[in-house]
C-alpha cells in the first residue's frame, strides 16, 4: 500500500529531481567536473534517504582530448598529390592516449571490416593488412539480425588489429547520410574527448595497435587513395569520477544473496559549442529523466523490499562509451555471478505513449516478466537504432546478464514531439528544462518498470538467456544460458 502511495506523488517527484539534475548550476554533468560532482552526491543523499546502503564507486579515467589545429589526415594519391583532411571538419578524430601518433601507411580496403564465423563470413579473406591501414563501411551485412549487426559493428577496430592492420578509416556513406548527416556527427563527437578507465596505468578499453584512426567525410570517402597518413595530437589528463551505488537488501534468506540491478546514467556532455548562445548541455532528457526514475524506483522498492536485493546504480561516462558501467560490470560490489538481471534507463517516456517495447527482452526469460508492466508491448518500432548494445545494460550482456531497456511507442501529437526532440533536442543545449515534458507520462513509464523489476526480483528462478540465442551463446555463463 506504500508504494502505491509514492507512486501517487511519482509525477511530481521525477520533475523535482529533473529540475535539480538539469539546472544550469550543474553546467551539464560532464565527467569529471564540479557539476558532475554535485550531481553524485544528490543522487547518494536520495539513496541514503531511501534507506539504501549507499556508496560512491570512484572510477578512475583517463580523458585524451584531440588538439584538432594539430590532428588531420592526408589522402596521397598514386602521383605523390596530398589532400589534407581537417580534424572537425573533413574529418572526426578522437584523442588518442599515446599523446602524438604519426602513421603513414598503404590503404586497404575491407568491406565491412568483419569476421563473424556464426555467418560465414569474413572480410579479410584473401587480402593482407599487417603493417597496412584499412579502410571499412559501417554497419553490418542486413540479412544479418539488427542486434547481432550493432555488435559485431562495435568490433572492427579490434577485428583489424588481430589482422595485423596499423590504423583504420571509417569511410561515410550515403546509408550513414540518411540516419545522421556528416555536420551534425562532426559536432556530436567534437567536444567530449575520449575516455577510458585505468587498469593500473593501462587505459581500458584501448587498441594499442591501431596508431591511426578517424570517419572521413562523404566527399572523402568516395575516392580512396591508395595511401594514408594519420597525425593525431592529444592532451591527456587523469581524472576521477564516480559510479553512484544503492543496495537494497532483499527479504528472502534464500535469494537476498542474488541482485537485480536498474541502472541509469548520470553524465551528460558538460559545457560545449553553443548553440544560439546557449553553451550548456543541460541533458533533461537525456539522462536526468532517467536518473529521476531511478530514485523513485529505490524510494518505492525501499518501501517493501522484494525477495532478492536491488542494487541501484547511477553511471559516469555512458556519452563517451559505456566507460563506467564497463568499469562496474569489471569491479561490481557484489559477486558477479550474483548479478542476475540489469533494467536499464536511457531516457523516460516524456510525452504519452500507445505502447512499449522491451530492447533486449526478446533474447532470454526477461519476455515473460514484461507482462507484469500492465502495458501493452510492441516490438522494436526502430531497430535500425540497435538501441540494445548502445547504453549501459550491454555492459552487463558481455559478463553473461540478461539485460533490458524499455522504450515507447507513441502517434499522432506525442510521436511528433519525440521525434522532432530528437532531430533538434538530442545531445544540444535545448534538452532542458524549458521545453514541453509531459510528468504524468514519465510516471506511467516509470510505474511499468518498477513493475516488470518488482517481478524479476519475486520470482523463484533468476532470468536466462534463450537457448541458442545469439549473445547468450557468445556472452552467457553457466549459470545464465538455458
Amino acid at each position: 500500500m506504500l508504494a502505491i502511495l509514492l507512486a501517487a506523488t511519482l509525477s511530481t517527484a521525477i520533475r523535482a529531481h529533473m529540475t535539480f539534475l538539469a539546472d544550469d548550476l550543474l553546467e551539464g554533468r560532464g565527467i569529471g567536473t564540479r557539476g558532475y560532482d554535485l550531481a553524485a552526491r544528490y543522487v547518494s543523499s536520495q539513496f541514503e534517504a531511501a534507506g539504501l546502503n549507499t556508496s560512491l564507486q570512484q572510477v578512475p579515467l583517463r580523458r585524451a582530448e584531440l588538439i584538432p589545429e594539430e590532428s588531420y589526415v592526408e589522402l596521397i594519391r598514386a602521383n605523390g598529390e596530398r589532400t589534407l583532411l581537417a580534424a572537425g571538419k573533413d574529418c572526426i578524430m578522437a584523442g588518442d592516449f599515446r599523446g602524438v601518433t604519426d602513421v603513414e601507411a598503404p590503404l586497404v580496403y575491407a568491406g565491412f571490416g568483419l569476421t563473424a564465423a556464426n555467418h560465414h563470413h569474413d572480410d579479410y579473406a584473401n587480402l593482407d593488412v599487417a603493417g597496412k591501414i584499412v579502410a571499412v563501411k559501417g554497419g553490418a551485412p542486413a540479412s544479418w539480425a539488427t542486434e547481432e549487426r550493432a555488435h559485431w559493428a562495435s568490433t572492427k577496430g579490434e577485428n583489424a588489429a588481430k589482422h595485423g592492420a596499423i590504423g583504420i578509416i571509417r569511410i561515410w556513406t550515403d546509408e550513414d547520410e540518411s540516419f545522421g548527416v556528416w555536420d551534425a556527427t562532426v559536432r556530436s563527437y567534437s567536444d567530449i574527448g575520449t575516455f577510458a578507465w585505468l587498469d593500473g596505468e593501462t587505459p581500458r578499453p584501448f587498441l594499442p595497435q591501431l596508431r591511426g584512426t578517424a570517419w572521413i567525410s562523404p566527399q572523402a570517402s568516395t575516392n580512396l587513395p591508395p595511401r594514408v597518413r594519420i597525425v593525431n595530437h592529444s592532451r591527456m589528463s587523469n581524472v576521477q569520477s564516480a559510479n553512484v551505488v544503492g543496495i537494497l537488501p532483499g527479504s528472502d534468506p534464500a535469494l537476498h544473496n542474488e541482485y537485480v540491478v536498474i541502472s541509469a546514467h548520470l553524465d551528460h556532455l558538460g559545457i560545449g559549442v553553443p548553440v544560439h548562445g546557449d553553451a550548456i548541455y543541460n541533458g533533461a532528457v537525456d539522462n536526468a529523466s532517467g536518473v529521476a526514475a531511478l530514485i523513485e524506483l529505490a524510494r518505492m522498492f525501499a518501501a517493501a523490499p522484494p525477495r532478492r536485493s536491488m542494487l541501484f546504480v547511477a553511471f559516469t561516462g555512458e556519452e563517451p562509451g559505456l566507460i563506467g558501467s564497463d568499469y562496474f560490470a569489471q569491479n561490481p560490489p557484489v559477486q558477479r555471478e550474483t548479478i542476475v538481471a540489469d533494467i536499464n534507463i536511457d531516457g523516460l517516456s516524456m510525452w504519452p505513449f500507445d505502447s512499449l517495447f522491451a530492447r533486449g527482452a526478446d533474447h532470454s526469460s526477461l519476455k515473460k516478466n514484461l507482462a507484469a508492466a500492465g502495458e501493452p508491448f510492441v516490438p522494436d518500432p526502430f531497430p535500425a537504432q540497435a538501441g540494445f548494445v548502445r547504453s549501459d545494460q550491454f555492459s552487463f550482456v558481455r559478463i553473461g546478464v540478461p539485460s533490458m531497456i524499455l522504450g515507447a511507442e507513441r502517434s499522432g501529437e506525442a510521436r511528433s514531439i519525440a521525434l522532432d526532440w530528437l532531430r533538434t533536442r538530442y545531445h544540444r543545449p535545448s534538452d532542458d528544462m524549458t521545453q514541453r515534458l509531459d510528468f504524468d507520462a514519465a510516471a506511467r513509464f516509470t510505474t511499468a518498470i518498477y513493475r516488470i523489476a518488482e517481478a524479476v526480483a519475486q520470482q523463484d528462478v533468476r532470468p536466462k538467456w534463450n537457448r541458442g540465442d545469439f549473445f547468450g551463446a557468445r556472452f552467457g555463463t553457466a549459470l545464465t544460458r538455458e
